[in-house]
């Protein structure tokens, strides 16, 4: 299937380079938002609302129960922490809702295969790009695995409880795992075992690991503040003036306040996104450390702009609790205490163009992980075909892709567009 993802006119006579700043590249890298699951009928707290019905139905017909992290694997299928109906839903490409592990009764069994396997309050997960996903089962105090095949095995049994856990991270070996418990983060190794890495904290939301570095970042919910937490457990503010208000749009990161900052996630290129719980919102710290507004929102049930582009202005919407990178770009946000995943779409971008009389025209983008692109390009837009002048194979991840056309030289104009084949 080929799908057009975007158009780039070039007059090759009067074109001059242009760049855009890290945050509309961001910002122009997305395009409509929309929901993947949740119908929002049932708001309270602690109950369980899936019925057996919604088994293998329509993601956008279930009634999530305060779900609590979604994330993606590489072939577009999401997985969410269904808190409150104890279990791992998954969604498929094609839009429909499964259980992949828990029985939507809370306790513990031990483990075993997926559907036959209890948890109790997943809190959090991690999901690799195969499938293979951890689940931080809170009320078991278990750090769990689900394999791809669909099998449960215990990694980790916290003797001192789990308490208010969400966040998790899980490195690429599988041999390093944080999570985090109330005021503490958790450091688990296959050869030093269960430790605990950081203290002092008011009230962990999720982590991440910045990939410039290798240190872990982490929200903290009670006390309106990210922190970088260094290999010897000591922290330092990152984002967050520790208020609730302050700041905003544009401004320092560290002068803006972050009403309950909750989730984190990194993009390829170092910055990280933020969504505040109280505060309703979506957040991108470039990599210079200011902050900008990315989705709005608030805190009273607000669910609005599906189908729109997200540059769409108004709130969208409410109390998010997570945000995560799909592997093919696409941004994921958990919210709503009415249990909601939104999706926004990623789209291509060009990045910068340039001109030059013996080269030709040179343009870039930054490539969505698992696609491959064809580069077409014609003289008027009067004409009915395309000419193909060249195809990008599909890469591991988001890398800035260049391509030259030599023929623009010899032109007085030349239209060109970029092509997503699958």
């Amino acid at each position: 299937m080929r799908t057009v993802l975007t158009v780039l006119f070039v007059c090759a006579v009067a074109a001059s380079g242009f760049a855009l700043t890290e945050f509309e590249t961001v910002l122009n890298s997305y395009g409509k938002l929309r929901t993947a699951a949740g119908k929002g009928l049932v708001k309270t707290d602690g109950v369980n609302s899936w019925l057996s019905s919604m088994e293998g139905g329509s993601a956008q017909d279930a009634e999530l129960s305060r779900p609590h992290m979604t994330m993606a694997d590489r072939a577009g299928n999401l997985y969410i922490a269904d808190k409150d109906a104890h279990a791992i839903r998954k969604i498929t490409t094609d839009g429909m809702i499964y259980t992949i592990a828990g029985t939507n009764e809370p306790g513990f069994n031990g483990d075993g295969l997926g559907l036959e396997t209890q948890l109790n309050q997943p809190n959090g997960l991690y999901t690799f790009p195969d499938g293979t996903t951890y689940i931080l089962d809170m009320g078991n105090s278990r750090i769990r695995k689900l394999s791809a095949s669909g099998e449960v095995t215990t990694v980790i049994h916290d003797p001192d409880g789990i308490l208010a856990g969400r966040g998790l991270w899980v490195s690429d070996d599988e041999s390093l795992i944080y999570y985090s418990s109330a005021q503490v983060i958790r450091k688990w190794t296959q050869a030093e075992g269960l430790t605990t890495h950081a203290t002092g904290f008011t009230e962990l939301g999720n982590i991440a690991v910045d990939p410039g570095d290798g240190n872990l970042v982490v929200t903290d919910r009670g006390a309106d503040t990210v922190f970088k937490v260094f290999p010897d457990g000591t922290a330092q503010a990152v984002a967050g003036n520790g208020q609730a208000s302050g700041g905003g749009d544009g401004q320092m990161a560290l002068e803006t306040g972050l009403n309950g900052v909750r989730g984190v996630c990194f993009g390829p290129n170092g910055g990280y996104y933020l969504c505040t719980h109280e505060g309703g919102q979506v957040w991108y710290v470039d990599t210079d450390g200011y902050i900008h507004l990315l989705i709005d929102g608030d805190n009273d049930d607000t669910h609005a702009g599906d189908g729109q582009d997200i540059k769409t202005p108004g709130r969208k919407i409410s109390e998010p609790r997570a945000v995560a990178l799909a592997p093919n770009g696409d941004l994921l946000v958990t919210e709503s205490d009415y249990g909601y995943v939104r999706v926004v779409e990623k789209v291509l971008v060009i990045l910068e163009t340039s001109l030059d009389e013996a080269q030709g025209l040179t343009f870039s983008w930054s490539s969505v992980p698992g696609r491959s692109y064809s580069v077409e390009s014609r003289d008027n837009m009067e004409e009915t075909t395309w000419l193909n002048l060249g195809s990008v194979p599909a890469r591991d991840a988001n890398i800035v892709t260049f391509f030259v056309d030599p023929a623009t030289t010899a032109k007085v104009r030349r239209f060109y567009r970029v092509v997503h084949v699958e």
